[in-house]
């Protein structure tokens, strides 16, 4: 089988659709008979080490979106693709090759005052027509499928769900000397309270700021809280928000945290707190358990999915809860070694090897047809 991925999410700053794209290419592409071409609107900034045996197919093209609809098609069609992976959910519209679109999240649709204008404009107007040329819709988490079917219950024959996966680098490494030396890298030598992920307002960091606050107003001394993760969009209010805080000194801005740099906080931090408002699947989630960091989390269908009972969750937008709940880790010990045993057995559930196992299937089943 030829499996060609739009593979726009490799470009740049990886994020959440980066790693799916990376992980699942990798495992497809270890598969007996398979041929995977990862295929991109212009090349590759570092090359594609770690991918095993694939092709990549780069033009030179400055609108993404509109290679989708114009060039892809072509290439896919030269290469011989017996079906397109669109692992950015729009797929081009018109085309030979049948295609399998991967659903993340349907927030750009049902909250579009969430996203950046350049989102909202490439994802609305082609959604609905990829819906309706897709063969099948493949789902990040059972949670993604329900809203999916809820807005178009006429879909359900065609959506599956298939979970992301872990990378297996992500394991616990107990190490006092690397712990130290992280916290005076990001947190100026101070234990610290950890978010990671692009900050922008479906993240919903000022709650965290607003639940960290309370912490510290208690009078007792508590860690401080490290923000990992690219500036995104609309994110002028969280940093006047953080700027007038009281707080300020305790608040740290780390930046744009790489795979190394990702494992280093996991590894070192006493808490991972992900507020998000919303969530198709909630990757940091599952990286933080891998590790044995806790994991306090909003009530967002996707985390509660992914977490289960090895994570605590809080309302996403009660910031007293959520300061109760990252307090229950930072002072009961049973609840800390609780989410520290169960946190890597719940991740060990996640890999990309099923995570491709699945949708080979779901491929397979589309090119017969």
């Amino acid at each position: 089988m030829r499996i060609a991925i739009d593979a726009r999410g490799l470009l740049g700053r990886q994020t959440g659709i980066g790693t799916y794209t990376r992980g699942v290419a990798r495992e497809l592409a270890r598969r007996p008979q398979t041929a995977v071409g990862l295929f991109l609107p212009r090349p590759l900034s570092d090359p594609a080490d770690g991918l095993g045996p694939v092709t990549v197919h780069a033009d030179r093209h400055p609108l993404g979106m509109l290679w989708v609809q114009t060039t892809l098609p072509r290439r896919i069609e030269t290469w011989r693709a017996d079906v397109l992976l669109a692992a950015l959910t729009i797929a081009p519209v018109r085309g030979e090759v049948p295609v399998v679109s991967v659903v993340h999240d349907l927030t750009a649709w049902t909250h579009p005052e969430w996203h950046a204008r350049r989102t909202n404009v490439g994802f609305a107007p082609l959604w609905e027509r990829t819906l309706e040329r897709a063969r099948r819709l493949i789902c990040v988490s059972q949670a993604t499928a329900d809203d999916l079917l809820r807005l178009y219950p006429e879909a359900r024959d065609r959506v599956r769900v298939v979970w992301n996966g872990v990378d297996p680098e992500f394991v616990p490494r107990p190490d006092a000397a690397a712990r130290e030396s992280a916290r005076e890298r990001y947190a100026g030598g101070e234990p610290f309270v950890l978010y990671l992920g692009t900050l922008e307002p479906r993240k919903n960091v000022a709650t965290l700021v607003a639940a960290c606050e309370q912490l510290w107003s208690a009078g007792i001394e508590r860690p401080h809280l490290v923000l990992a993760g690219g500036i995104g969009w609309k994110t002028a209010p969280l940093e006047r928000r953080i700027a007038r805080s009281a707080f300020r000194n305790r608040i740290h801005l780390a930046g744009y945290a790489t795979r190394e740099v990702a494992l280093e906080l996991y590894r070192s931090a006493e808490v991972f707190v992900y507020p998000s408002l919303a969530e198709g699947f909630g990757l940091p989630v599952i990286e933080a358990m891998a590790c044995a960091l806790p994991v306090v989390a909003s009530d967002a269908a996707a985390l509660t999915e992914v977490g289960g009972d090895a994570a605590l969750y809080a309302p996403a937008s009660d910031a007293r809860a959520l300061a109760g709940q990252i307090s229950r880790v930072l002072e009961e010990p049973e609840t800390r070694r609780r989410l520290q045993a169960e946190g890597p057995s719940r991740a060990a559930l996640f890999s990309w090897t099923a995570t491709a196992e699945k949708t080979a299937a779901i491929l397979a089943e589309v090119a017969a047809a």
